[in-house]
């Protein structure tokens, strides 16, 4: 297992663990779903960078842009750091490593 693939781990879980906060604090149902299966197709993500890190990757990095670009539209509107800055922060960064990890040469 090498870096790339856990950081696609721990941002599995941190995807997971934000939309169960999002159910606890706000009770907010499309949080907890959204950020389940969220976890869910990180983890699926994760699996395949073991066979495959190309393919493994390069969903992750489909993954992180659609939630970079959610939680981006979400912080526009309300301008709150917390969750939405923070998630397009996180997002960012996720999708700049998968695709580092995706277009290294080892990778190919």
């Amino acid at each position: 297992m090498n870096a790339f693939q856990i950081a696609v781990l721990v941002y599995a879980l941190i995807i997971a663990a934000g939309g169960i906060m999002g159910y606890v604090s706000a009770k907010s149902t499309a949080s907890l779903i959204s950020g389940l299966i969220s976890g869910v197709l990180l983890l699926v993500a994760f699996a395949l960078s073991l066979r495959n890190p190309k393919v493994g990757f390069a969903l992750a990095a489909l993954i992180a842009l659609g939630l970079g670009i959610f939680f981006l539209v979400r912080f526009l509107h309300t301008g709150k750091w917390m969750p939405a800055g923070i998630s397009v922060v996180l997002s960012a960064v996720m999708l700049a490593l998968m695709l580092w990890g995706l277009f290294r040469p080892e990778a190919r």
